[in-house]
């Protein structure tokens, strides 16, 4: 029975996470990408920004590439660089910012696989 109560209770979580991102902000989280407490409860700290945080070993131009093709506005000129990527959904103004590596915010250090981090500012 506790066992059943668990997953059912990741299950929500894990829902519950997604939801912030894509009905909230409006904004697709790349397929695969697991949700980040640590780095959403940094986000959260900030009291202008809502937002979440996610982490997958797909490759920063994998996850740049399908943020474009989902139609965000990339933010710099020219390609992604090699560790890192913004993009913006003009019609909320809901940012994403790709990185790869990136740091621990608690540790200072350095992470693998990319963080996709999903905020808007708050009014």
């Amino acid at each position: 029975m506790l066992t059943r109560m668990s997953i059912a209770t990741v299950v929500v979580v894990l829902c519950a996470s997604y939801a912030v991102a894509e009905e909230q902000l409006g904004v697709t989280v790349y397929p695969g990408a697991t949700y980040d407490q640590v780095m959403t409860t940094v986000l959260k700290k900030t009291p202008s920004i809502e937002g979440a945080a996610y982490r997958t070993d797909a490759s920063l131009a994998e996850v740049a590439e399908f943020y474009r093709k989902h139609g965000l506005l990339f933010l710099r000129l020219g390609n992604p660089t090699k560790e890192g990527a913004r993009f913006k959904q003009t019609d909320t103004g809901v940012d994403v910012i790709i990185q790869n590596p990136w740091k621990d915010p608690h540790t200072g250090a350095t992470m693998k696989g990319t963080l996709i981090m999903i905020i808007q500012n708050r009014e």
